[in-house]
């Protein structure tokens, strides 16, 4: 008998069976097992595209808002793995969760995905999110985006954040943005 029982999650995974792992993720089961079903899913993206597409897309777009934060963010790490065209928006709406480590996630994910519309958010977190960490991170995504636009936003937080981490984390961006070495 071995000494460790796999996981029902580590047993679909081994086997590729996405649509047990979607039934974990959409099933009345502990928050952890359906955050870690989720967090297996982008292993599977080829699968996930040939037969899965909408109903991982669906249990992604509920598990966003679950009422767990750690499934919560397990939903918007997957989103980013998948990389699909409405990533960004579906970042972007993570970043008014009312848990400041779903915001994280969401911001930092977000560096992935450029754009107007993700720039413009980000500098609007970068100004006004009232934990650190999610402006820290926000700096980071804008930094690891380069796009110039973020300048303005970028020098304001280096130079006036409350912060030293936001302001140390700005600073760098800015020189990302500038063309310097991070």
């Amino acid at each position: 008998m071995p000494i460790f029982k796999k996981s029902k999650v580590d047993q679909l995974a081994k086997a590729g069976d996405v649509a047990g792992l979607i039934g974990l993720i959409t099933g009345p089961n502990p928050a952890p097992e359906r955050a870690d079903a989720i967090h297996a899913l982008p292993m599977f993206t080829e699968e996930v595209e040939a037969r899965h597409r909408d109903a991982v897309r669906a249990a992604l777009a509920n598990a966003a808002q679950d009422p767990d934060p750690e499934v919560r963010c397990s939903a918007l790490f997957a989103v980013g793995e998948f990389g699909w065209t409405d990533s960004a928006e579906r970042l972007i709406a993570g970043t008014d969760d009312s848990e400041w480590m779903v915001r994280v996630f969401a911001v930092a994910i977000l560096g992935r995905f450029p754009g107007d519309l993700t720039v413009a958010r980000l500098d609007a977190v970068l100004a006004n999110d009232s934990e650190g960490m999610v402006r820290e991170a926000a700096a980071s995504s804008l930094g690891e985006l380069r796009d110039p636009a973020s300048l303005e936003s970028l020098r304001r937080a280096a130079a006036e954040d409350a912060d030293r981490e936001v302001r140390k984390a700005a600073k760098q961006a800015v020189r990302r943005v500038e063309g310097g070495s991070a």
